[in-house]
């Protein structure tokens, strides 16, 4: 009998003792567009005086819409994949059982850190389109309420406006945001774009900003236009980044090396918009190419393209190009499974901004002062010690799944390189301060990342050594 339950997980009660039947929050799903629930547990009654229960993977997608997208796994011949399970065994009963296993996902809730925002960004939620489909500015929309659930501070919807109708989803966007908004949980808009940039590209408003994908000759960069005010006229490559430029935004391009961005941003390297400060990196989510040999979600694809972009840019002296954590998932509702289908970022943010102005965040993002996170494994704070060759990285560390390794990644220019610190010794349930010395000879950037034995991490942003 499938089970559509909670949290992926099932208890069974007996006897006095119980044990909880769950799959790994994160490695256990692939590339879905939405979160859900097909139903993860199972039970059965073999005979008059025995049972079973597991974890199971569905059969179908559920909305014809996105049966498409229903991808499973792929397995690169001559890989060893590892498909997991856990089983929690315990003396308590089924309450107390549920309770404790729920700890290892903080009860699918990113938990709090102090100094820390936690944000959600590229969820396809089209809060314009939605919003003028209701016929009131003041809808509240469920997709919100359900992100808040999970703990999120800050929301980033990516609307993807018809060409027809841009500006006045545009509007509804942005005046819409606000309205989902309060002291704590804020909806910041962001933008998806698919053309001129090479592969897909978010745009992240510092504020308000309204423009158009197309200019005619002779039409100025900046227009006035009678509803919406100043207005911009975007037909090349050179217009975007004098917008950016001009308006304080940021890009990154969403599921980078795959989808609509396959073979980008490596396409573009050594374009002046991809070497631009603004343009920041690439988003980082699991699931796409989900390959279950992975030690590290989105091991193969991402995190080995934001040591390649760093290599590409020694001696440029740019900033270092970063990740942003994204879902790509669409329509939200009560009950989906929100926790399992996205990483959060971290954002070293006291307050959250107040009003249209989002540049608090924007320079958050610029700096790099943060971390991103599949949500058990947590980082509040690191540091690097030392001058010269001899460094040493320090960092505070949480998690609740036992922890796999902690690594400080470095590069060079041309080669990546790592120093991996076994803690398989350590229990679940810890903190610890790390002291992992380096060689710094040669090294031009450097990062920390900390992963456990579900495959779920986090990692801080690189900086250049100085």
């Amino acid at each position: 009998m499938p089970v559509e339950a909670a949290n992926r997980l099932l208890v069974a009660a007996t006897n006095g003792a119980s044990i909880a039947a769950f799959p790994p929050p994160h490695t256990f799903f692939w590339a879905r567009e939405v979160e859900i629930n097909v139903g993860y547990n199972w039970y059965r009654k073999d005979s008059d005086d025995s049972f079973s229960i597991g974890i199971r993977q569905g059969e179908q997608e559920v909305v014809e819409r996105y049966m498409a997208n229903w991808s499973l796994y792929s397995a690169p011949p001559g890989s060893q994949q590892q498909m997991v399970g856990y089983f929690y065994p315990s003396l308590a009963d089924g309450d107390d059982t549920l309770q404790q296993a729920l700890a290892f996902t903080h009860n699918d809730v990113y938990k709090a850190l102090d100094g820390y925002k936690v944000m959600g960004s590229h969820y396809h939620t089209d809060m314009g389109r939605n919003l003028i489909a209701s016929g009131s500015i003041d809808t509240r929309l469920r997709d919100f309420e359900v992100i808040r659930s999970a703990g999120i501070n800050i929301a980033g919807p990516v609307d993807r406006p018809r060409e027809e109708t841009q500006l006045e989803e545009l509007h509804w966007l942005f005046e819409g945001a606000p309205r989902h908004s309060d002291a704590d949980f804020m909806v910041w808009p962001q933008m998806e774009n698919s053309n001129i940039l090479g592969g897909h590209w978010d745009l992240l408003f510092s504020h308000p900003v309204y423009y158009v994908d197309e200019r005619a000759p002779g039409t100025p960069l900046i227009t006035e236009h009678p509803e919406y005010g100043k207005m911009y006229n975007i037909g090349s490559a050179e217009d975007i980044m004098a917008m950016v430029e001009a308006e304080n935004m940021l890009i990154y391009m969403p599921h980078p090396r795959t989808k609509g961005s396959t073979g980008y941003p490596d396409a573009v390297a050594q374009t002046p918009q991809f070497l631009h400060d603004s343009y920041r990196g690439a988003g980082w989510r699991w699931g796409m190419g989900s390959d279950l040999s992975e030690k590290r979600l989105s091991d193969f694809r991402v995190i080995p393209l934001l040591d390649d972009m760093n290599n590409w840019l020694v001696g440029t002296g740019l900033q270092p190009k970063s990740l942003l954590a994204i879902t790509e998932t669409y329509f939200k509702a009560p009950g989906d499974d929100i926790y399992a289908n996205g990483p959060v970022t971290y954002l070293r943010l006291d307050e959250l901004p107040t009003g249209k102005d989002y540049s608090p965040i924007i320079d958050v993002l610029r700096r790099g002062d943060y971390f991103v996170t599949s949500g058990e494994v947590l980082i509040p704070a690191h540091e690097y010690i030392g001058t010269g060759d001899n460094r040493t990285l320090r960092a505070q560390v949480e998690w609740t799944f036992p922890l796999d390794f902690v690594e400080v990644v470095y590069g060079d220019g041309q080669q990546t390189n790592s120093v991996i610190m076994a803690t398989t010794h350590l229990p679940a349930f810890g903190s610890h301060t790390f002291e992992i010395p380096f060689n710094a000879a040669g090294q031009a950037w450097v990062r920390f990342a900390a992963w456990d034995s579900a495959g779920n991490g986090a990692m801080t942003m690189p900086v250049w050594l100085e």
